[in-house]
């Protein structure tokens, strides 16, 4: 739902443009300074009466010059007389904008008291509402079908309101510019107010222009981008009737690409009845290569670093071959993945990736090689689906005893994201699964099964987002072997930045006579958030976890849920919400934990 500010705005607009298409033009009077006789600055207070409804009188506050110029004084009597007349007109106008054009304006102004107080004294008068809506088409080769009035949301009976009217104008040109007519325009609209009847009967006169088909697919602009790339990307088929809404989601699957920087249309010229124009694609292409860095610090997990390389079109058809180096108190790691889009076909990319790591932690010490092959696909817009090869070999140094494993598996994920920023999201919602059957490939290796589940959720509370709820959950389940005899890489673990704040990293669950976490075959986290802007630039987020890693097979709540604590602050910046957590943790264990941990790194921390 947007926001009730945004809502009148967008209502105050399509009230000006309702107002010149039927002729009544909006006068504003400017208000002089030049005024013969110089008085001191009048404050005053503005009371308005009689609104029908509370959406209308928040519009007419709104729309009031007095209210807009009331941090900035008149210089004169007459200078705010000027600006209530002007509300007067201005008063009249949002009526009419709801339907109520047989309203009336008054206004008081009483200098005796301190402040002046500006009474304005509305009477709407009735409803009036649409008895009449037709759509004619101006004369020409081919006349289109008019939409239906319910798929341009017009009732006949309903308010004569002057959004709906305007939008309807609006979709009609969408809708015929989806069925071969991409030229539309509207010539005239009347709408004709009956006072006798408290009626309105509105009509739209379109100029429907040539019926037009889609001919050859031509592309300007390509540099690095190969140009067979682009076509099967459009998987293009000409003699089709023009429809702007499958141009406009190739637009989006060029952009989605990553390879440009704007693509546009190319305008027609000439257009003629039952002709099958070219369509071109105009590029603008960004520069393949970049570099990043970033850097994160915990209290329990140390400072990091992370580095990446990247080129985003290595072939010339949107391959994407990508270094990252980690190098961190806990963790070095380098990655290097490739990834070919639009594999075999559209939607689908074929994945695959090569590191080299060595971690140290107090769970356990590795040294690992993985490499990994897999394909990707698209599925309902949202989700995106996976299935792959791993082979991997690690040395692990688990509580003093080294030994070598060598692992198969074959991780099938799922993802889904309906959210609207990937660093900092407002709303939508977010899923992501992942199964892996392990196959151990040497004798110190058991084969296990591995599901992790996470989600989120986001919802905007205030106005321009200033306030929003998130709230998230974990579940991790392992079949296999007990706990011991499965890597310790491999085994779930709680507590740190990305889980359970509060905690030192992997140490919620069970620990060992030294108190260094064993991890277990499963797991499960929740929590919650709440990021309040105080400026544009600047945000606190109140928030509570908890979690538990478990020994069992599934959670069975055997041990105590831990819970922590905090309060993060927000530096918001282009790239992201700079973030700075403290956490405490409030189930501490004695000789475990510490009074508190704080964390600094880039985004939300989920």
């Amino acid at each position: 739902m947007l926001p009730r500010r945004f809502t009148y705005f967008c209502r105050l607009m399509g009230l000006g443009a309702f107002l010149a298409a039927t002729g009544v033009s909006p006068a504003f009077a400017a208000e002089a300074t030049n005024d013969a006789s110089e008085e001191p600055d009048l404050r005053y207070e503005v009371t308005i009466n009689g609104a029908p409804t509370d959406e209308v009188l928040d519009l007419l506050e709104q729309s009031s010059r007095l209210e807009q110029l009331s941090d900035k004084l008149p210089p004169s009597e007459a200078a705010l007389r000027r600006r209530a007349d002007v509300d007067v007109e201005g008063f009249k106008k949002v009526l009419r904008s709801e339907g109520y054009y047989a309203g009336d304006v008054k206004y008081t102004l009483d200098k005796k008291q301190e402040p002046i107080a500006i009474s304005y004294d509305i009477t709407p008068g009735p409803l009036f509402r649409i008895t009449k809506f037709e759509i004619k088409f101006t004369e020409g080769a081919d006349i289109p079908v008019p939409p239906a009035l319910s798929d341009l949301g017009i009732e006949i009976g309903m308010p004569a309101r002057s959004e709906p009217i305007v939008n309807a104008g609006t979709q009609t040109i969408v809708d015929l510019g989806y069925r071969g007519f991409p030229g539309a325009t509207i010539e005239k609209q009347d709408a004709i107010v009956d006072f006798a009847t408290d009626g309105m009967e509105v009509t739209f006169v379109i100029n429907a222009g040539p019926k037009l088909y889609m001919g050859e697919l031509r592309v300007e602009g390509l540099q690095e981008v190969e140009e067979d790339y682009i076509r099967r990307i459009a998987a293009w088929t000409p003699g089709k009737l023009y429809d702007t809404r499958v141009l406009d989601e190739l637009r989006r699957r060029y952009l989605r690409s990553g390879l440009f920087d704007a693509v546009r249309i190319k305008q027609r010229e000439n257009d003629q009845p039952d002709s099958t124009v070219p369509i071109t694609f105009v590029f603008t292409e960004r520069d393949r290569r970049s570099i990043g860095v970033g850097a994160s610090f915990s209290t329990s997990e140390g400072f990091g670093t992370q580095y990446y390389w990247e080129n985003r079109n290595y072939f010339g058809q949107g391959e994407k071959l990508r270094a990252d180096l980690t190098l961190a108190e806990i963790r070095r790691e380098i990655k290097v993945t490739f990834v070919k889009p639009n594999f075999v076909r559209l939607d689908q990319n074929f994945n695959a990736s090569f590191d080299i790591r060595q971690e140290n932690t107090e769970a356990y010490d590795e040294d690992a090689v993985t490499a990994y092959v897999g394909l990707d696909r698209r599925w309902r817009k949202k989700w995106v689906l996976g299935a792959g090869v791993s082979l991997e070999y690690a040395k692990i140094d688990d509580s003093g005893v080294t030994e070598n494993y060598a692992l198969g598996g074959l991780p099938l994920t799922a993802r889904y994201d309906s959210t609207d920023d990937l660093l900092d999201p407002t709303k939508g919602r977010r899923f992501n699964t992942s199964l892996v059957p392990y196959v151990g490939l040497n004798q110190n290796t058991p084969d296990f099964l591995r599901l992790e589940m996470d989600g989120s959720t986001y919802y905007s509370v205030l106005d321009d987002d200033r306030l929003i709820l998130a709230a998230r959950g974990k579940i991790g389940l392992m079949a296999g072997d007990s706990a011991n005899e499965i890597p310790a890489s491999k085994r779930f673990y709680s507590g740190g930045g990305g889980s359970v704040r509060g905690y030192k990293y992997q140490t919620v669950g069970p620990l060992d006579s030294n108190n260094d976490p064993v991890g277990g075959r499963s797991l499960l986290e929740v929590g919650f958030e709440a990021r309040a802007r105080i400026t544009d630039s600047i945000g606190i987020v109140p928030f509570i976890e908890g979690g538990n890693v478990y020994e069992s097979m599934a959670p069975d709540f055997s041990g105590e849920f831990l819970w922590g604590a905090g309060l993060g602050f927000r530096y918001y910046t282009a790239i992201g919400p700079i973030r700075f957590d403290v956490a405490l943790p409030l189930n501490r264990r004695d000789g475990v934990d510490d009074a508190y941990q704080f964390y600094i790194s880039i985004g939300q921390a989920f």
